[in-house]
């Protein structure tokens, strides 16, 4: 056996022992590591339950809209709703802001002796008077129907009476670890924030295409977690938890559509698209699906089209908008697709399809009804378009920056004429 030398094994030793405490050697480096701190919100049941009508405000944060006859409805998220008098387009007006902690959606009924706004009050429904948007108040309250998307009652150690409402951002953190060719000493994680949780009366009476709620007859339909949540109107002031409906997960839009053949509730999801069975309003029944790559996706019909944007980058897929053809619903077929940069909400009216495409703009697409000959005839990168609404050649559009009118009755010619805008505040 051939032993080492003394020479070899001197050598040989420091290597040894760098090698075997490289984390403090040549080895190692330092990094740093920066991420804004997560903080939790909490609320008082008090606080959350305080539903009033207050002096108009600025924009800061638009959510969701909603057309009724001469009024304009925007959510200010997780704020309450602003209402505007919207009987002269280029000069609407704005009427109150409507305090509901906790609100992202919104639907309007009316009939002879009732208009009523039902809004989400954090984990609960309420159904408001909405005869004077200036003086509302509760006709009723269902209490915790929401609480997939909202907060919980939180530990008795931190407080009584406390919800956690969400989260917001806190300070920008700064820390370093060490780096020993792969592997990490004390690195820090940062902790994602886990989530809180998306008709009626005579003429126009319509959400956007983001809406998580719907009525269709004496029913409002509610998207909650992977069910639809079903309330029966039997009056407008007195919405009655009624069943719900499972779907699949992270479902999030709705659409209802009515038909001859009886009325449909299209029902956009992160997996796909699909197309419940409304006829019996009281029994919804899922009729068919059209799966796809995770993604977000809200979903407008018009006669045997259903059109979908899917916004990959909230699951890092890519961003297109899809025509379907649901003329047989049990079996939806994909027609064609079409790339998009940031695609969010959108809209069709006749022979014209609106698509908000986030930074891109608003864009306008003729031959809607010939999917495979769509056509970009204009596109309006001044407003980071979310969701419109297009009605009476009119598209009310609600973006990052502001909420927007456009005239686009000489559409055939390429043009759109801006009517009036309310532009987000400034901080």
């Amino acid at each position: 056996m051939r032993y080492p030398d003394k020479l070899s094994t001197l050598i040989g030793l420091p290597f040894l022992i760098l090698l075997l405490g490289g984390c403090s050697g040549v080895f190692c480096g330092t990094e740093t590591y920066t991420y804004t701190e997560t903080v939790p919100v909490y609320v008082q049941k008090s606080e959350m339950n305080k539903v009033e009508s207050r002096a108009p405000r600025d924009l800061v944060e638009p959510g969701k809209i909603y057309l009724h006859n001469d009024l304009i409805l925007i959510n200010e998220v997780d704020e309450g709703i602003h209402v505007l008098d919207n009987s002269d387009p280029k000069n609407p007006v704005a009427l109150s802001f409507i305090a509901i902690p906790g609100n992202h959606d919104l639907l309007v009924r009316e009939d002879e002796t009732h208009r009523v706004l039902y809004a989400d009050n954090y984990t609960d429904l309420v159904a408001l008077d909405f005869s004077d948007p200036k003086e509302v108040r509760v006709l009723k309250r269902v209490e915790d129907v929401f609480v997939d998307f909202y907060p919980q009652p939180v530990d008795e150690e931190i407080g009584p009476e406390l919800f956690l409402a969400g989260y917001e951002e806190g300070e920008e953190i700064t820390e370093t670890y060490r780096d020993c060719g792969g592997f990490v000493e004390d690195s820090p994680v940062a902790s994602p924030a886990p989530s809180p949780g998306n008709g009626g009366g005579e003429g126009a009476s319509q959400g956007g295409s983001l809406a998580r709620f719907a009525a269709i007859e004496n029913f409002l339909y509610a998207v909650n977690g992977d069910e639809i949540q079903s309330f029966r109107l039997a009056s407008l002031d007195d919405p009655v938890v009624f069943n719900s409906t499972y779907v699949d997960f992270g479902i999030e839009t709705l659409f209802a559509y009515g038909r001859e053949s009886g009325n449909q509730l299209y029902v956009g999801g992160n997996q796909g698209m699909y197309i419940m069975d409304a006829s019996d309003p009281q029994n919804l029944r899922k009729e068919g699906e059209i799966t796809h790559v995770q993604s977000c996706d809200p979903v407008v019909v018009q006669g045997d089209l259903a059109y979908v944007t899917l916004q990959g980058s909230c699951f890092g897929q890519s961003n297109r908008l899809e025509i379907i053809d649901v003329s047989d619903a049990s079996s939806p077929e994909l027609i064609v697709d079409y790339a998009l940069q940031e695609p969010y909400g959108l809209g069709v009216d006749g022979d014209y399809l609106f698509v908000c495409d986030g930074a891109a703009g608003l864009k306008v697409y003729e031959n809607a009804k010939d999917p495979k000959n769509l056509d970009l005839i204009t596109q309006l990168d001044e407003v980071r378009a979310r969701d419109v609404i297009p009605f009476n050649t009119i598209a009310i559009v609600i973006a990052e920056n502001g909420f927007f009118q456009y005239d686009y009755s000489n559409l055939a010619e390429g043009e759109m004429t801006l009517l009036s805008s309310i532009l987000v505040a400034e901080e």
